[in-house]
Formats: C-alpha cells, sequence, structure tokens
C-alpha cells in the first residue's frame, strides 16, 4: 500500500512540475507601464490574428504576440457604428470594455436583441471555440483582451472574412 501511494504522490508532482517547467521556459513578458494615450496604435495591423479584422477597426498588441503558448493582451479602438459579424477564436479571453459602450452577444447568426451594451469597466467572457459578435452604435469603443496564445480568428460566414477577398 505504500508503494502504491508514493508511486502516484510521485505522478502527481511531475504532474505538476512537468508543465510549470514548460510554462517558466517560454517567453517571459517584459515589464511595462503604459497610459491610453502611448497605446501604439500606429502599428495596428487590419487583419491581425485574434481581432474581428472590420475596416476602421485598430487592433493592438500590447503586450505579449499572440503567436506563441503564452499570455497576450489585445486592444481593439471599434469606431461607431461597426457591426462586428459572428465569429471565434481558438483562445479562451477574459475582456474589459475601456471607454466608450461596446455591444456583445453569444451566438452564430448576429441579433441586435442579444446584443448587451457595456459600459467602461464591464468584463466579458470569450471562451475558446465560442462563437460571438459585437459592435458599436453612436460612439466608439475601446476594448481590451487577456489570453494565453496562439489566437486567431474564424468567421461562421466565410463571406464575412476579408482574407478571403481579393
Amino acid at each position: 500500500m505504500k508503494k502504491g501511494f508514493r508511486f502516484r504522490s510521485v505522478v502527481s508532482l511531475l504532474l505538476v512540475v512537468i508543465p510549470l517547467s514548460v510554462v517558466a521556459q517560454k517567453k517571459k513578458l517584459t515589464p511595462q507601464r503604459m497610459t491610453p494615450a502611448e497605446f501604439p496604435w500606429t502599428k495596428s495591423v487590419s487583419n491581425q490574428a485574434g481581432s474581428a479584422m472590420r475596416p476602421g477597426l485598430d487592433t493592438v498588441i500590447v503586450a505579449g504576440d499572440g503567436k506563441q503558448s503564452s499570455l497576450y493582451s489585445l486592444v481593439f479602438k471599434v469606431p461607431p457604428n461597426t457591426a462586428i459579424p459572428p465569429h471565434s477564436h481558438p483562445d479562451d479571453r477574459s475582456c474589459f470594455v475601456l471607454s466608450g459602450l461596446w455591444y456583445f452577444g453569444y451566438g452564430t447568426v448576429r441579433s441586435e436583441a442579444d446584443l448587451k451594451a457595456l459600459p467602461p469597466g464591464s468584463n466579458y467572457t470569450e471562451p475558446a471555440g465560442a462563437i460571438h459578435f459585437a459592435g458599436t452604435r453612436e460612439q466608439e469603443a475601446v476594448v481590451e483582451c487577456t489570453a494565453v496564445g496562439p489566437t486567431g480568428t474564424t468567421f461562421v460566414n466565410p463571406t464575412d472574412d476579408p482574407r478571403n477577398k481579393k
């Protein structure tokens, strides 16, 4: 009985130590402090992996890179009257509304009735693979999402994906 207990203890310890050592080998975040005025909007990429890829939408990665299996943070600046069609991401995300009024809903079909208005300070999640849609109305919104990559974007309707347009 003691032998079985030791074996289970060693296996349990390895199941904790091995993942922790893998995480420790990942690229580490660098110390950084940034005010909203310092966000590098000029480096925005319209077809940024993990974004909704809409015209006029600014997306910057402010921490990490979204390509590795490591922590990253994206900030989106979404212009007024933007409708983001249903899509999903492969990573779990926790997001906060920084400014403006952001409308967010879950489902495979965009429905204005299913959008919830989220004022600054609001939090919402985008579970991996969960189809969601969002947008703005009269005012711009700035939203931040943090996750562990790698990230990407898959649209429900392929015609909504600007990467498919030539």
